[in-house]
């Protein structure tokens, strides 16, 4: 996974934290994905910590290519996510039905799980713009 896409959903995660969030002024002063991850498991902010280690994870890993490093992580968020799912959630049908990401995010969007929205959008448009440089 290119550092550059962890960024942008670090940077998601970051619009919605408060003022005076230890996680919050991590992000800011450019900490690493495991001093923010530290921070973020403390405050409660369980998901942000899973994608921090998921991306760990990810780097520690031989680059197979963007493409299924990209899929990789992905599919490890929307794992964790799902552990977490009450079995009536939409989020939870559509992903044990295999939906797209896409659709997977507008569940999740519509309800209120905006991380995880945040998350599949930043994931599918790294995957279309390296479908376009191919």
């Amino acid at each position: 996974m290119e550092m550059k896409n962890i960024d942008d959903i670090i940077l998601s995660f970051r619009h919605s934290l408060p003022v005076g969030s230890k996680t919050a002024a991590a992000i800011d002063k450019g900490a690493s994905l495991t001093e923010i991850s530290e921070c973020a498991e403390e405050e409660g902010l369980h998901e942000l910590a899973s994608v921090l280690f998921e991306a760990q994870q990810e780097e520690l890993r031989t680059p197979t290519g963007p493409q299924e490093d990209l899929h990789s992580l992905a599919g490890g968020i929307i794992a964790n996510f799902r552990k977490n799912l009450p079995e009536g959630s939409k989020t939870a049908a559509a992903i044990d039905q295999g939906a797209t990401w896409s659709e997977i995010s507008e569940c999740a969007e519509e309800e209120g799980l905006h991380e995880l929205a945040s998350i599949l959008f930043e994931a599918e448009q790294e995957r279309l713009r390296y479908k376009k440089q191919k």
